[in-house]
């Protein structure tokens, strides 16, 4: 009967330390597993502020662009209609041109049959063909400002290209980064959600580690 009772008791000895060793061991298991939960939230929070500063510049740098894109817009428009008044202008020299050379035609026929006015109409000729070398010059200035506006025109027209392609690089950057941003706050409100279902397993003679407060 005695030894009946001490194989009792050495039994139930050993069942409580058995059970005592599995909930230390689960208790760590659990803590290990919250805490690592909880560095994983954090470095994902972490990285998300990063993002959302990220974020915030590209956005910045975007407005930026849209308003350099607006006033080199303005700009081109100025020079387009610059251009078109510089081309008025030379028609409007050619054709003073084409007069001129037609009234010198006319003045030089007038010298053959005139002597007695021969002086005068030199004079006259040697002015017109002044004037003429004077349209001359002003036509071949306004062709060079046709010409020189007409490059920077281009020049214009490729930068506005250039900074088009530009914002629609940062369009997409946005889109980007908002999606990593959705994906990390999916990803936080899952780790989250793991947390709670850990605390809320948590053994109630156990210490509360951290994250579960």
């Amino acid at each position: 009967m005695s030894a009946l009772g001490s194989s009792i008791n050495l039994a139930l000895v050993v069942l409580i330390v058995t059970s005592v060793v599995g909930t230390a061991g689960a208790t760590m298991y659990f803590q290990q597993s919250v805490e690592r939960l909880d560095s994983q939230n954090t470095e994902l929070r972490e990285r998300n502020e990063e993002l959302r500063s990220e974020l915030e510049s590209t956005r910045e740098q975007l407005e930026s662009t849209r308003t350099q894109l607006s006033e080199l817009n303005q700009s081109l428009q100025t020079t387009r209609g610059d251009v078109s008044q510089v081309s008025e202008n030379l028609d409007q020299t050619e054709q003073q041109l084409e007069s001129t050379q037609s009234e010198l035609s006319d003045t030089e026929g007038e010298l053959s049959e005139t002597r007695d006015e021969l002086s005068t109409t030199r004079n006259r000729v040697e002015s017109l063909r002044s004037e003429v070398q004077s349209l001359e010059d002003d036509r071949q200035e306004l062709q060079e400002s046709v010409d020189e506006l007409e490059e920077a025109n281009q020049e214009l027209v490729d930068e506005n290209d250039d900074l088009q392609d530009r914002v629609d690089s940062l369009r997409t950057q946005v889109d980007n980064l908002q999606d990593n941003i959705d994906d990390l706050n999916d990803r936080i409100d899952q780790l989250e959600d793991d947390i709670d279902t850990i605390c809320s397993q948590w053994p109630a003679d156990q210490s509360r580690p951290g994250a579960c407060s």
